[in-house]
C-alpha cells in the first residue's frame, strides 16, 4: 500500500516533517508513505495544479489518499473518484497545534482500515464487477449505481457493499455460449475481457499506470462487447451514435469500434 498525505499547509508540513524526522515510521512496514503540502498557508484551498500533482502520484501507485483538513475535498474527489481510496481527516484543533504523535496515530488508523477495505472490496482480478464501465454497462433497478454504492470509506458500510457485490455477481455474471461466465447487462449486451489487450492508450504507451478502486489495470485492458443475441446495437463512439455488431470498451467507458 502506498499512502499519500495531502493538503497540509506548507508551514505545517515542514514543521511536522521535522518533528517526525522525515516522516520516519509514519505507516507500518511494508507500506510506503509520502506527504504533499499545498502551497497556501490557508487550510483547505487546493489549486488545479496541486490536484494534477495528486493525480500524477496516483499514477505512481500512491492511491491511498489521506486528505488533511481539506475543505475542498469534493473538488479533489471528483477528479479521482473510483480510482483511489480516500480518507478525509478533519482537524479538531488548529493546525498549528497538530502534533506528530496525533497525526501518526491517525495515519496508522487509516492504514488499518484500508487493509480491511482491500481484503473485502478492492478488485483482486480482472473479473471483478467494479472494473465494469459506469455509464456504459446498464444495471437493473437493484444494482443501479453500484460503483458509487461500493465507494465507501467507513468500516460499518463494508458489509452492505459486500452484499451488493454478491448480488451483482449473481444477477449480471451469466453463463455464455463458450461454456464460461461473463458479464451481461440489462440491455442484453455481453462483456468479455479481451486477454490480448490491444489498442493501448497514449497513457499506456507512456508507462503511466491506471487504477480502479486501487487495483492496477493492465495496459490495453478492455472488454469486447456484443449483443448476446447477435443483433446490431447503437452506442456512442467519440460523441457520435454508431450502429455496430461489437465494440471495445475500457473500464472508464471509452468506446472504440471493434
Amino acid at each position: 500500500m502506498k499512502v499519500h498525505l495531502f493538503g497540509l499547509p506548507k508551514s505545517a508540513h515542514i514543521r511536522l516533517r521535522n518533528e517526525s524526522r522525515e516522516w520516519s515510521d509514519a505507516v507500518p512496514e511494508p507500506h510506503d508513505f509520502r506527504s504533499t503540502p499545498i502551497l497556501s498557508n490557508e487550510l483547505g484551498q487546493v489549486s488545479k495544479s496541486e490536484i494534477d500533482e495528486l493525480a500524477k502520484a496516483v499514477g505512481e501507485g500512491f492511491n491511498h489518499i489521506v486528505l488533511a483538513g481539506v475543505r475542498e475535498w469534493k473538488k479533489v474527489y471528483s477528479h479521482l473518484r473510483l480510482t483511489a481510496e480516500f480518507t478525509s481527516r478533519g482537524c479538531a484543533k488548529p493546525i498549528r497545534d497538530l502534533g506528530w504523535p496525533l497525526l501518526r496515530q491517525q495515519l496508522r488508523a487509516v492504514v488499518s482500515m484500508d487493509e480491511l477495505w482491500l481484503r473485502k472490496l478492492s478488485p483482486t482480478d480482472l473479473r471483478h464487477a467494479l472494473l465494469l464501465p459506469p455509464m456504459v454497462f446498464a444495471t437493473n433497478h437493484d444494482t443501479a449505481d453500484f460503483w458509487q454504492r461500493c465507494d465507501v470509506y467507513a468500516q460499518e458500510l463494508f458489509g452492505s457493499a459486500e452484499q451488493l457485490l454478491g448480488y451483482i455477481e449473481k444477477h449480471h455474471r451469466r453463463p455464455d455460449e463458450r461454456g464460461g461466465r461473463s458479464w451481461l447487462d440489462s440491455r442484453n449486451r455481453r462483456y468479455r475481457f479481451d486477454a490480448t489487450r490491444h489498442g493501448r492508450s497514449p497513457a499506456d504507451r507512456a508507462g503511466v499506470k491506471s487504477y480502479r478502486f486501487c487495483f492496477e489495470i493492465p495496459p490495453g485492458f478492455h472488454y469486447d462487447v456484443c449483443d448476446d443475441s447477435g443483433r446490431t446495437f447503437t452506442i456512442a463512439i467519440d460523441g457520435c451514435s454508431q450502429t455496430v455488431t461489437h465494440c471495445n470498451v475500457t473500464p472508464w467507458g471509452k468506446v472504440r469500434p471493434g
